[in-house]
Order: structure tokens, then C-alpha cells, then sequence
């Protein structure tokens, strides 16, 4: 599982390649002072969005979210 999170962006775009759809991060939302910044992105797949995710820096929101979005298609499977 740790594997799985520290490389989930890189599954999710291997996995959304292979079905033909498209692969996109928003940022949704980014509060906090600059010490302290919390970052939320959103895993965007042909434009709907799939999962959300948290985190102190884009690239662990990011990576967090496309962890949310693996389990998710991992269940629909």
C-alpha cells in the first residue's frame, strides 16, 4: 500500500491511458498562511471529477487524490 500511494499519479495515468481517457488535476482550493498551506486538488478523468485529496504541498494533494481515485476503480473492478 505505501508503494501504491507514493506511486499513485503514475498508476492513475497508466491506467487512464490504457482506457483511452483523459487524465486532469484541478486545484481546488488552497488555504492556510505560507508556513502552513493545505492544498485540495481534485483527479479530474474526461473532465468529471473522480476523487479529492488533501495535503501541505499540490504534489501530496495530488498524489493523495489519485490514491483516492485508484481505490475507486479498484472497487469498480
Amino acid at each position: 500500500n505505501k508503494q501504491l500511494f507514493y506511486d499513485s499519479k503514475t498508476i492513475l495515468q497508466e491506467l487512464i491511458q490504457g482506457r483511452h481517457e483523459q487524465l486532469s488535476y484541478e486545484l481546488l482550493e488552497e488555504s492556510g498562511p505560507d508556513h502552513d498551506k493545505q492544498f485540495t486538488v481534485a483527479v479530474l478523468v474526461d473532465g468529471e471529477r473522480v476523487s479529492v485529496g488533501e495535503g501541505h504541498t499540490k504534489k501530496a494533494a495530488e498524489q493523495q487524490a489519485a490514491y483516492q481515485a485508484l481505490l475507486l476503480y479498484r472497487n469498480r473492478e
